[in-house]
Protein backbone atom coordinates (compact mmCIF):
# COMPACT_ATOMS: atom_id res chain seq x y z
CA UNK A 1 0.00 0.00 0.00
CA UNK A 2 2.87 2.34 0.81
CA UNK A 3 4.33 1.84 -2.68
CA UNK A 4 0.97 2.66 -4.25
CA UNK A 5 0.73 5.85 -2.23
CA UNK A 6 4.22 6.88 -3.31
CA UNK A 7 3.36 6.18 -6.95
CA UNK A 8 0.16 8.20 -6.63
CA UNK A 9 2.09 11.17 -5.21
CA UNK A 10 4.73 10.80 -7.94
CA UNK A 11 2.13 10.88 -10.70
CA UNK A 12 0.37 13.92 -9.26
CA UNK A 13 3.76 15.68 -9.06
CA UNK A 14 4.67 15.03 -12.71
CA UNK A 15 3.06 18.17 -14.06
CA UNK A 16 5.23 21.29 -14.14
CA UNK A 17 3.18 24.16 -12.73
CA UNK A 18 4.09 27.84 -12.79
CA UNK A 19 2.10 29.82 -10.23
CA UNK A 20 1.83 32.71 -12.69
CA UNK A 21 -0.40 30.49 -14.86
CA UNK A 22 -2.87 29.79 -12.03
CA UNK A 23 -5.90 32.08 -11.86
CA UNK A 24 -7.45 31.42 -8.46
CA UNK A 25 -10.34 33.75 -9.21
CA UNK A 26 -11.68 30.81 -11.24
CA UNK A 27 -11.75 28.71 -8.08
CA UNK A 28 -13.76 31.41 -6.27
CA UNK A 29 -16.22 31.48 -9.17
CA UNK A 30 -16.60 27.69 -9.08
CA UNK A 31 -17.12 27.68 -5.31
CA UNK A 32 -20.30 29.71 -5.70
CA UNK A 33 -21.63 27.42 -8.41
CA UNK A 34 -20.70 24.24 -6.55
CA UNK A 35 -22.40 25.43 -3.36
CA UNK A 36 -25.65 25.73 -5.31
CA UNK A 37 -25.09 22.29 -6.84
CA UNK A 38 -24.49 20.73 -3.42
CA UNK A 39 -27.68 22.30 -2.09
CA UNK A 40 -29.83 21.16 -5.00
CA UNK A 41 -28.36 17.66 -5.48
CA UNK A 42 -27.46 16.94 -1.83
CA UNK A 43 -24.12 15.60 -3.06
CA UNK A 44 -20.81 15.86 -1.23
CA UNK A 45 -18.52 17.96 -3.42
CA UNK A 46 -14.78 18.61 -3.19
CA UNK A 47 -12.17 20.27 -5.40
CA UNK A 48 -8.57 19.04 -5.46
CA UNK A 49 -5.74 21.39 -6.44
CA UNK A 50 -3.04 19.43 -8.34
CA UNK A 51 -0.55 22.27 -7.82
CA UNK A 52 -0.96 22.47 -4.03
CA UNK A 53 -1.75 18.74 -3.84
CA UNK A 54 -4.60 19.28 -1.43
CA UNK A 55 -8.36 19.82 -1.34
CA UNK A 56 -9.19 23.50 -1.66
CA UNK A 57 -12.97 23.24 -1.44
CA UNK A 58 -15.39 21.03 0.47
CA UNK A 59 -19.14 21.59 0.21
CA UNK A 60 -21.00 22.74 3.32
CA UNK A 61 -23.01 19.51 3.51
CA UNK A 62 -20.12 17.06 3.18
CA UNK A 63 -19.65 16.47 6.91
CA UNK A 64 -23.33 15.85 7.51
CA UNK A 65 -23.45 13.27 4.73
CA UNK A 66 -20.13 11.48 5.05
CA UNK A 67 -18.37 12.77 8.16
CA UNK A 68 -15.75 15.47 8.56
CA UNK A 69 -12.89 15.00 6.08
CA UNK A 70 -10.77 18.10 5.70
CA UNK A 71 -8.31 16.35 3.37
CA UNK A 72 -10.71 14.12 1.47
CA UNK A 73 -12.20 10.77 2.38
CA UNK A 74 -9.30 8.32 2.39
CA UNK A 75 -9.43 7.94 6.16
CA UNK A 76 -13.09 6.93 5.91
CA UNK A 77 -12.76 4.42 3.06
CA UNK A 78 -13.38 0.79 4.00
CA UNK A 79 -9.97 -0.87 4.62
CA UNK A 80 -10.71 -3.59 2.05
CA UNK A 81 -11.51 -0.99 -0.62
CA UNK A 82 -8.56 1.36 -0.19
CA UNK A 83 -6.00 -0.72 -2.13
CA UNK A 84 -8.11 -1.35 -5.28
CA UNK A 85 -9.36 2.23 -5.17
CA UNK A 86 -5.79 3.57 -5.09
CA UNK A 87 -4.75 1.17 -7.85
CA UNK A 88 -7.62 2.34 -10.03
CA UNK A 89 -6.72 5.96 -9.34
CA UNK A 90 -3.15 5.37 -10.50
CA UNK A 91 -4.37 3.62 -13.64
CA UNK A 92 -6.73 6.50 -14.40
CA UNK A 93 -3.98 9.11 -13.89
CA UNK A 94 -1.66 7.29 -16.28
CA UNK A 95 -4.39 7.06 -18.88
CA UNK A 96 -5.42 10.69 -18.51
CA UNK A 97 -1.84 11.95 -18.70
CA UNK A 98 -1.43 9.95 -21.90
CA UNK A 99 -4.54 11.70 -23.23
CA UNK A 100 -3.74 15.13 -21.82
CA UNK A 101 -4.97 17.05 -24.85
CA UNK A 102 -8.54 15.85 -24.34
CA UNK A 103 -8.54 15.00 -20.63
CA UNK A 104 -11.68 17.12 -20.17
CA UNK A 105 -13.59 14.54 -22.25
CA UNK A 106 -13.23 11.92 -19.50
CA UNK A 107 -14.86 11.30 -16.16
CA UNK A 108 -13.74 8.68 -13.62
CA UNK A 109 -16.60 6.88 -11.89
CA UNK A 110 -15.87 4.75 -8.83
CA UNK A 111 -18.08 2.72 -6.50
CA UNK A 112 -16.78 1.79 -3.05
CA UNK A 113 -17.59 1.96 0.67
CA UNK A 114 -16.95 4.68 3.21
CA UNK A 115 -17.81 5.19 6.86
CA UNK A 116 -20.54 7.81 7.07
CA UNK A 117 -21.21 10.48 9.70
CA UNK A 118 -22.76 7.95 12.11
CA UNK A 119 -19.99 5.37 11.71
CA UNK A 120 -21.72 2.99 9.30
CA UNK A 121 -20.14 1.77 6.07
CA UNK A 122 -22.24 2.73 3.07
CA UNK A 123 -21.79 2.26 -0.66
CA UNK A 124 -21.05 5.47 -2.55
CA UNK A 125 -20.52 6.54 -6.14
CA UNK A 126 -17.86 9.14 -6.86
CA UNK A 127 -17.62 11.01 -10.16
CA UNK A 128 -14.24 12.64 -10.73
CA UNK A 129 -13.63 15.07 -13.57
CA UNK A 130 -11.43 17.97 -14.63
CA UNK A 131 -12.70 21.36 -13.52
CA UNK A 132 -9.94 23.63 -14.84
CA UNK A 133 -6.65 23.47 -16.73
CA UNK A 134 -4.01 26.11 -16.11
CA UNK A 135 -2.86 28.46 -18.87
CA UNK A 136 -0.10 26.00 -19.83
CA UNK A 137 -2.58 23.16 -20.32
CA UNK A 138 -1.85 21.26 -17.10
CA UNK A 139 -4.73 19.47 -15.36
CA UNK A 140 -5.08 21.81 -12.38
CA UNK A 141 -8.40 21.65 -10.49
CA UNK A 142 -10.32 18.37 -10.31
CA UNK A 143 -13.90 17.99 -9.18
CA UNK A 144 -15.30 15.15 -7.07
CA UNK A 145 -19.05 14.62 -6.69
CA UNK A 146 -19.88 11.97 -4.08
CA UNK A 147 -23.33 10.40 -3.72
CA UNK A 148 -24.86 7.50 -1.87
CA UNK A 149 -25.32 4.58 -4.23
CA UNK A 150 -28.96 3.58 -4.79
CA UNK A 151 -27.75 -0.01 -4.35
CA UNK A 152 -26.94 -0.70 -0.69
CA UNK A 153 -27.06 -4.49 -0.96
CA UNK A 154 -24.11 -6.75 -0.11
CA UNK A 155 -20.94 -5.22 -1.55
CA UNK A 156 -18.70 -7.43 -3.69
CA UNK A 157 -15.90 -5.34 -5.14
CA UNK A 158 -14.72 -1.83 -5.90
CA UNK A 159 -15.82 -0.66 -9.33
CA UNK A 160 -13.85 1.79 -11.44
CA UNK A 161 -14.71 3.07 -14.89
CA UNK A 162 -13.68 5.84 -17.24
CA UNK A 163 -16.47 7.53 -19.18
CA UNK A 164 -15.76 9.38 -22.39
CA UNK A 165 -18.51 11.98 -22.07
CA UNK A 166 -18.06 13.20 -25.64
CA UNK A 167 -18.50 9.77 -27.22
CA UNK A 168 -20.61 8.30 -24.38
CA UNK A 169 -18.27 5.30 -24.06
CA UNK A 170 -17.62 3.56 -20.74
CA UNK A 171 -14.68 1.26 -20.10
CA UNK A 172 -13.22 -0.46 -17.06
CA UNK A 173 -10.10 0.94 -15.39
CA UNK A 174 -9.27 -2.57 -14.20
CA UNK A 175 -9.37 -3.73 -17.80
CA UNK A 176 -7.11 -0.86 -18.77
CA UNK A 177 -4.61 -1.76 -16.04
CA UNK A 178 -4.62 -5.47 -16.88
CA UNK A 179 -4.41 -4.87 -20.62
CA UNK A 180 -1.29 -6.38 -22.18
CA UNK A 181 -1.00 -3.66 -24.80
CA UNK A 182 1.42 -1.63 -22.67
CA UNK A 183 3.87 -4.56 -22.36
CA UNK A 184 3.69 -5.76 -25.96
CA UNK A 185 6.38 -3.38 -27.20
CA UNK A 186 9.49 -5.22 -28.31
CA UNK A 187 12.96 -4.16 -27.18
CA UNK A 188 13.59 -2.63 -30.62
CA UNK A 189 10.27 -0.73 -30.55
CA UNK A 190 11.13 0.66 -27.11
CA UNK A 191 14.53 1.72 -28.44
CA UNK A 192 12.88 3.49 -31.38
CA UNK A 193 10.39 5.21 -29.07
CA UNK A 194 13.18 6.35 -26.75
CA UNK A 195 14.97 7.98 -29.69
CA UNK A 196 11.73 9.60 -30.84
CA UNK A 197 11.43 11.08 -27.37
CA UNK A 198 14.96 12.45 -27.73
CA UNK A 199 13.87 14.28 -30.88
CA UNK A 200 15.51 12.13 -33.57
CA UNK A 201 13.96 11.84 -37.01
CA UNK A 202 13.39 8.49 -38.72
CA UNK A 203 16.58 8.82 -40.80
CA UNK A 204 18.63 9.61 -37.70
CA UNK A 205 17.08 6.67 -35.84
CA UNK A 206 17.87 4.34 -38.74
CA UNK A 207 21.51 5.41 -38.69
CA UNK A 208 21.82 5.02 -34.93
CA UNK A 209 20.16 1.59 -34.83
CA UNK A 210 21.65 0.38 -38.15
CA UNK A 211 18.25 -0.36 -39.68
CA UNK A 212 16.49 1.02 -42.76
CA UNK A 213 14.20 4.05 -42.65
CA UNK A 214 11.40 1.77 -43.84
CA UNK A 215 11.95 -0.49 -40.81
CA UNK A 216 11.90 2.54 -38.49
CA UNK A 217 8.60 3.70 -39.94
CA UNK A 218 7.19 0.20 -39.59
CA UNK A 219 8.17 0.23 -35.91
CA UNK A 220 6.55 3.64 -35.56
CA UNK A 221 3.26 2.38 -36.95
CA UNK A 222 3.26 -0.74 -34.77
CA UNK A 223 3.98 1.35 -31.68
CA UNK A 224 0.94 3.52 -32.38
CA UNK A 225 -1.23 0.45 -32.90
CA UNK A 226 -0.03 -1.34 -29.77
CA UNK A 227 -0.40 1.69 -27.50
CA UNK A 228 -3.67 2.63 -29.18
CA UNK A 229 -2.65 6.26 -29.74
CA UNK A 230 -2.88 8.51 -32.79
CA UNK A 231 0.58 10.07 -32.99
CA UNK A 232 4.16 9.78 -31.78
CA UNK A 233 3.81 12.51 -29.15
CA UNK A 234 0.96 10.63 -27.48
CA UNK A 235 2.97 7.40 -27.67
CA UNK A 236 5.97 9.03 -25.98
CA UNK A 237 3.81 10.57 -23.26
CA UNK A 238 1.92 7.33 -22.57
CA UNK A 239 5.05 5.14 -22.58
CA UNK A 240 6.83 7.60 -20.26
CA UNK A 241 4.00 7.48 -17.74
CA UNK A 242 4.05 3.69 -17.86
CA UNK A 243 7.80 3.60 -17.28
CA UNK A 244 8.54 1.94 -20.62
CA UNK A 245 10.99 4.68 -21.61
CA UNK A 246 13.08 7.08 -19.55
Amino acid sequence: MENLQKEHVRLISLQDFDEINLDYSLLEYHKQMLSHLAKVSNSGITVFDMYQQKHVYTSFNFGGLFGDCEEGIDERVHPDDLYPLMKNGIGALKFLYANKDNVEDYKMISEFRIRNAVGQYVRVIEQYSLLEKDKAGNAWLSLSVLDLSPDQTAFKAVKGNLLNIRENKLFSIEGLISSKKTTELSAREIAVLQLIKEGLLSKEISEQLFISVHTVNTHRQRILEKLDVSNSMEAVRYASELGLIG
